[in-house]
Order: structure tokens, then C-alpha cells, then sequence
């Protein structure tokens, strides 16, 4: 029954690191000034009345399984998604990206596959990529690692950072199109030495196939509803899963969740992890959440149609998460 901690990914350890850095992240700026307290899905900065959003994301250890198997046709929507989905949660329109491609396998038919995969990925985003870093550092990165970095724009005045989440506030889901970028050194732990079940067939094709989907980019319609709609918070479900929600305010988030996909029940049944682990670990099928009034709930869910949005519960008092019909909860965010 390995654990996240087991393979190697303890969040209490990164969490004492990370904090460990932005204590020592004091000085604001000149004329640039830092307008956001370092650790929201975005930083921005103040530029001519306005802000310029930016972010860093990566696409993690996926990437092993992507070379193990020679499938980076869907890699390029990991790096942007997990970048696009990120910023918008601040309310910021995305604008660019430069990228960071690392590792000792660097071979030009790989750079063809990651290239196009990551063109694809803008063209769905909106967004263009306008440079970045090709390393070949074998001696440091024995396979490979992309990232990737992301600005946007924000109007002042329209940033959402989650202070206006208030009680009875309705928690909207977005389906996700399966694990997405996070969660894969478990999975690999999990897998470690049973090949032979990545290649069972689920939904119609190889289990190794449906781990290597895609991230879901749902930057551009979401933006759009921030600008029509009063959103009073976003979540994107990565690292943490749904503890995730606990970055924007700290509130009290009953949930209901659906039927969790057959993606997420293989790895649980095979790695015989709880789920109260798997909700901190996987999206569990809702790749991002939106936090509005009940007024608008409807309507935004009308917007969000392509997503096939779920009513997964309201906010209370109190402060942590909960999916009631799972029995799990958390506290805190890590």
C-alpha cells in the first residue's frame, strides 16, 4: 500500500522548503512593485495602473511514463495547462509563455513531438510561445523535465484572490479529462514492477495510454465568465487536490462529489491507497472548481456547459474541506 510520502513526495517536507524560501523573498521591487502575497496561484505586479500576472509551472514526472512509453503527443497540453489554468485563477487573461525543456534525451524526433504538442496546446489556449530554454544536462536531469512559464494581464480592481467568499456561496466543478499532470510518482510507485497492468484496457485503450491524457485547458472560457459574471474564487486541483481550495480563503467547503471516474477507482483498487489520500493526491475528476453566489450558479453553468459542470456543494463556517460521501477531510492546505 505505498503512500505519496513512500514514493518519494512528502508535503510537510515541501511545504517547510517552500515556506523556508519566501520568508527570505523581502524586497518588493522598485519601480516594479510586487502587489500579491507570494503563494496565490499567480504573483502579479503593478505596471501602469494595472498588473502583469505571472507564473511557473511544470509538467512534473509524468514526463517519465511519457518516455518509457514514446507517447509526447498530448505533453505540450500538460505544460499549458497547467500554467493557463493556474493564472486565470487570480482573473488574469493569459497572454504568453516561454518554456524550459531539460534532461539528457534531446534527440530531434523528441523535439518534434513536444514542439507540436505544445503549438497544439496554445492554439486551444490562445496564447502564443514566444521563447524559452533548450539544457542538455545529463549529469543532472537523467530523463527529461518541462516547464514553463506564463504572464497575463489583469485589470485592477478585477483580481480574484478568494476574500469574497462568504457563506451559502455555491461550489461549481469542472470535469477534468483524467489525472492530468499531477500525482504521478504514487502512480509510478504503484505500477513499479506490474507493467503488465498499464497495459489492461480501459475506456477503449492501453491503461498507460489514458495516464498520458492531456491536462484540460479551461483558461479561455473561464476567463470569459470572470468578465461577465461576479466569481468570487477559483481552484485549480493539482498538487494537493482538493486542498487546493483552502489557498483562497479559509472557509468551510462541504462537497458532494459524483461518481469518481474508472481512471481514479484502477489506481486506488491497484495501489490500495485510501481516499482520503487519493483526494489530496488526484483531481478525482474535477479539474477545476468555481466559487460563486447561488444567483449566479445557474447561469454560470450554462457558460461552462463544455466542461460538464457539477454542483459539488455550498461554503459554510467553520474552516477545511469535506466530500461528505467519500468520508474524507482536511484542514488545512499544505
Amino acid at each position: 500500500m505505498p503512500r505519496y510520502k513512500e514514493s518519494g513526495v512528502d508535503f510537510d517536507s515541501v511545504a517547510a522548503f517552500r515556506n523556508a524560501i519566501i520568508e527570505e523573498l523581502t524586497f518588493e521591487g522598485t519601480r516594479y512593485k510586487r502587489a500579491a502575497k507570494i503563494g496565490h496561484y499567480s504573483g502579479l505586479v503593478s505596471f501602469k495602473g494595472n498588473y502583469v500576472a505571472i507564473h511557473t509551472d511544470n509538467v512534473g514526472t509524468k514526463t517519465i511514463l511519457a518516455l518509457e512509453h514514446g507517447y509526447f503527443d498530448e505533453i505540450g497540453y500538460d505544460l499549458v495547462g497547467m500554467n493557463v489554468n493556474d493564472i486565470v485563477c487570480m482573473g488574469a487573461e493569459p497572454m504568453a509563455m516561454v518554456n524550459y525543456v531539460a534532461g539528457s534525451m534531446l534527440g530531434k524526433e523528441l523535439g518534434k513531438a513536444i514542439g507540436k504538442s505544445i503549438n497544439d496546446a496554445c492554439v486551444e489556449a490562445g496564447i502564443s510561445m514566444v521563447g524559452g530554454e533548450t539544457a542538455s544536462v545529463p549529469d543532472l536531469v537523467k530523463g527529461i523535465d518541462i516547464s514553463g512559464t506564463i504572464i497575463g494581464n489583469l485589470e485592477k480592481g478585477k483580481e480574484i484572490t478568494g476574500k469574497r467568499i462568504k457563506e451559502r456561496d455555491r461550489v461549481i466543478g469542472l470535469r477534468s479529462s483524467g489525472i492530468h499532470s499531477n500525482g504521478f510518482s504514487l502512480i509510478r510507485k504503484i505500477y513499479e514492477n506490474k507493467s503488465e497492468l498499464l497495459e489492461e484496457r480501459i475506456e477503449g485503450e492501453k491503461f498507460w495510454r489514458t495516464l498520458l491524457r492531456g491536462t484540460k485547458i479551461y483558461s479561455k472560457k473561464i476567463f470569459e465568465v470572470t468578465q461577465e459574471f461576479d466569481v468570487h474564487g477559483i481552484s485549480h486541483i493539482t498538487g494537493g487536490g482538493i486542498r487546493n481550495l483552502l489557498r483562497l480563503k479559509d472557509s468551510r467547503y462541504r462537497l458532494s462529489y459524483p461518481e469518481i471516474p474508472l481512471t481514479f477507482r484502477k489506481i486506488i483498487r491497484d495501489g490500495g491507497i485510501s481516499n482520503q489520500e487519493a483526494f489530496e493526491v488526484f483531481n478525482m475528476g474535477i479539474g477545476m472548481m468555481v466559487i460563486a453566489s447561488k444567483r449566479e450558479e445557474d447561469d454560470i453553468m450554462k457558460e461552462l456547459d463544455k466542461f460538464k459542470p457539477v454542483d459539488l456543494g455550498e461554503v459554510g463556517s467553520g474552516r477545511g474541506v469535506s466530500v461528505e460521501n467519500y468520508g474524507v477531510k482536511y484542514e488545512s492546505y499544505y
